[in-house]
This record gives structure tokens, C-alpha cells and sequence, in this order.
């Protein structure tokens, strides 16, 4: 049998809209009264795109923070803003020559009352980013490193992954994109700020639903069982999903998010992320979350038979395919575009298409040829 397994973002659904988000998050946590409370700038609940535009310019310095990110496999919207918002805040400590002994930076309000006239330095991000040759782990040790040597840090649990920070700001992520009104159900917390719309009212689709939904139709009569593995949260996932009828297509069992993800880093047998370019989600998928294969999933071991295909958009998603020897088809249509693909053929990666509907002839063929080989 042969299996596809499908990205989301940059696949079938625009990142834009979470790099906006993002990037609002960021700026909140900079601008806020509840958090660093900056006098440069303001902060307020709704913006029209231009204000956004501006906004996403100035914290992913014209997003080129993105694609630095990207080009080293981190994929996720969480991490992204975590990073970004933490270099900044160092930087802003430093220049208020803060002590780091007698401070607990996780306090934001707290530290941002100390600031003074410290202005952030948008710039300190690309800067960082260009000192080392950094991959999803080790970015979050040189970050550490950074506030040792910056600031004195001594408690580096401020600045972990999935840490006081990184939380705040996934939190802020969520209420969002999601709104006001549906962050509870995704954190468990209520919204800070009530009137939030949310941006997953406002999903940018690659190509039109109902093609890509006719497309994942063929592939399923044709004998393929598909799936999705995404760094999205699975209420993320499941609204546009249900909205345009992708959910009675996919089995639930095969579709994994962040939110699964999360779930499995919780438990005592996983001391590492388990998010991309960890394979877990696409593992997970293939694995249609069966229990009896989850220190398989964690462990990277894929014991299918299945001939797999991974479709995605990033650096990430090909390290996925190439641990758990899948086959990758590169989609276009992610931040890059084009750009991208000089390092995919870096990588060896044969398979680069338009766009995700492209996907559908490599895997039928793939899988006659593999056919007739049996016959």
C-alpha cells in the first residue's frame, strides 16, 4: 500500500496569515501594558493590513528572520516568536544594565517597568541568526548561551523551550489567531484581551478546496491511504478543515498536529521536542496513532511496509522524510517560493512541484510502477 502524507501550511492553507500573527505577538509582548509595556510604541486589538505589514516588517526585519528560520528546519510559529521576542528582550535588558541576581525575567510586566527608555533592536535577531550555522536544537542552546554571556543569566529555565516565555507566547499566538471567544478551549486559559476576531476567520487557501478535496479523492479511490502531519494545533487544523469538507476525506486517526505533539512531550518517556523536524507527526500518522507505536514514533523507527511520500513545503518537512526513509515532494508555495529551490536540490530532493495538486501524478505513477514490479 502506498501512503501520502501531507503538510498543512505552505501545502494547502497560506502561512501568511500565521506570520502576521506572529508577528502580533511579538509586538503585544513589546508593546503591551500587561507585558513590556514600551513607550516607542502602541499596542490595540485591531489593525488594518497595512498597520500588520508594518508591524511584520519590523519584527522579522523585512522576513528575512523568517527565512532564516525556515533554511534551518524551524517550522514552527510557536518557536519562531519565542526566539524572536527573546533576543529582543535580552538585548532590552542589557541596555538597561539590569542585574540578572535579583530579577526573575520570567516576571515581563515586572522587567518592563525596570526598562527606562530601552528601545528594541529589531536588528539583533538577524544578527543572532548569522553567528552560527544553527539547527532546531541547537538554537536553543546558543540563545541560552547568549543570555548567559548578554545579561548573566543564571536560571536558564526562563528561556527553554516550552519555558515561562516560550508559553506566554504561544498563549498570545493562540488568543490571536484563534480570537477571544475560541482561545479557552485550545489553552485553557481565558482571553487577556476580549474582542479579539481572529485570524482563522481569514484562511488563505493555495489552490481551491474543492480541487484539492477532489484531488485527495483520487488519490483514496486509487487505493492511497493519505494523512496530514502539521505544526498547526489541531482546533487550527480542524476549523478550515470541516469548513470546506477536508474532514470527510481525512481520517481523524490520521491527522496529527501540535496539539498531539504537545500531549506526547508531556509524558515521561520524552525528554526532547518531538515537533518538526522530528518525524513524530508524520509517524504518528502513518502509525494512524496507535499506542502500541508510540516509542516507535518518538524513537524515529518506521517499521511500515508502505511505500510513504511526505508532501511538504520546508527544509523541515524533507528532514522528516529523509529520517523515516519516505519519499519527499517539495511544494512551491511556501514563504520562499522559488527561492527555495537551489537548497532543496542542495539536499537531493528530485520531486519539486507547483503546488501540492502537482503531488498527486508522482504518487499515482509511483505506485503503477511499484504495481506492475509486483505483478
Amino acid at each position: 500500500m502506498t501512503v501520502a502524507l501531507f503538510d498543512v501550511d505552505g501545502v494547502f492553507l497560506s502561512e501568511e496569515r500565521c506570520f502576521d500573527v506572529s508577528a502580533l505577538a511579538v509586538h503585544e509582548m513589546l508593546y503591551s501594558p500587561r507585558y513590556l509595556n514600551l513607550a516607542q510604541g502602541t499596542f490595540k486589538i485591531h489593525y488594518s493590513d497595512a498597520e500588520i505589514d508594518e508591524i511584520r516588517t519590523s519584527v522579522f526585519s523585512g522576513d528575512e528572520v523568517l527565512e532564516r528560520f525556515k533554511k534551518m528546519g524551524l517550522n514552527s510559529n510557536w518557536d519562531m516568536l519565542f526566539v524572536t521576542f527573546s533576543v529582543i528582550y535580552i538585548d532590552l535588558i542589557k541596555q538597561a544594565e539590569l542585574s540578572a541576581g535579583s530579577i526573575d525575567f520570567a516576571d515581563i510586566y515586572k522587567v518592563g517597568k525596570m526598562l527606562g527608555n530601552a528601545e528594541p533592536e529589531y536588528s539583533r535577531v538577524v544578527e543572532f541568526l548569522k553567528d552560527g550555522d544553527y539547527t532546531k536544537d541547537t538554537i536553543y542552546t546558543a540563545l541560552i548561551e547568549r543570555a548567559v554571556n548578554e545579561i548573566g543569566l543564571s536560571d536558564s529555565t526562563v528561556f527553554d523551550m516550552h519555558g515561562p516565555i516560550w508559553r506566554r507566547g504561544q498563549y498570545k499566538y493562540q488568543e490571536w489567531y484563534l480570537g477571544s471567544e475560541r482561545v479557552l478551549d485550545s489553552t485553557g486559559m481565558e482571553a487577556e484581551e476580549p474582542g479579539k476576531q481572529g485570524f482563522i476567520h481569514d484562511e488563505e487557501w493555495i489552490r481551491q478546496p474543492s480541487e484539492i478535496k477532489a484531488m485527495l479523492k483520487r488519490l483514496l479511490d486509487a487505493g492511497v491511504e493519505i494523512g496530514v502531519a502539521t505544526g498547526r494545533p489541531r482546533q487550527e487544523t480542524l476549523i478550515p478543515f470541516n469548513q470546506h469538507g477536508l474532514m470527510e476525506i481525512f481520517r481523524s486517526n490520521r491527522v496529527s498536529t501540535a496539539s498531539e505533539v504537545l500531549a506526547a512531550e508531556d509524558t515521561v518517556k520524552v525528554t526532547s521536542s518531538l515537533a518538526k523536524p522530528h518525524p513524530y507527526s508524520y509517524l504518528w500518522s502513518l502509525y494512524g496513532q496507535d499506542e502500541a507505536h508510540f516509542e516507535n514514533a518518538i524513537d524515529k523507527k518506521n517499521t511500515a511496509d508502505e511505500k510513504i511520500f511526505i508532501v511538504g513545503d520546508s527544509i523541515a518537512d524533507f528532514y522528516c522524510a529523509d529520517a523515516i526513509g519516505a519519499e519527499f515532494i517539495a511544494t512551491l508555495t511556501g514563504l520562499t517560493g522559488d527561492e527555495i529551490i537551489p537548497s532543496f536540490e542542495a539536499l537531493g530532493v528530485t520531486n519539486i512541484t507547483e503546488s501540492v495538486l502537482d503531488a498527486e501524478e508522482i504518487i499515482l505513477n509511483t505506485g503503477e510502477a511499484e504495481k506492475s514490479f509486483r505483478e
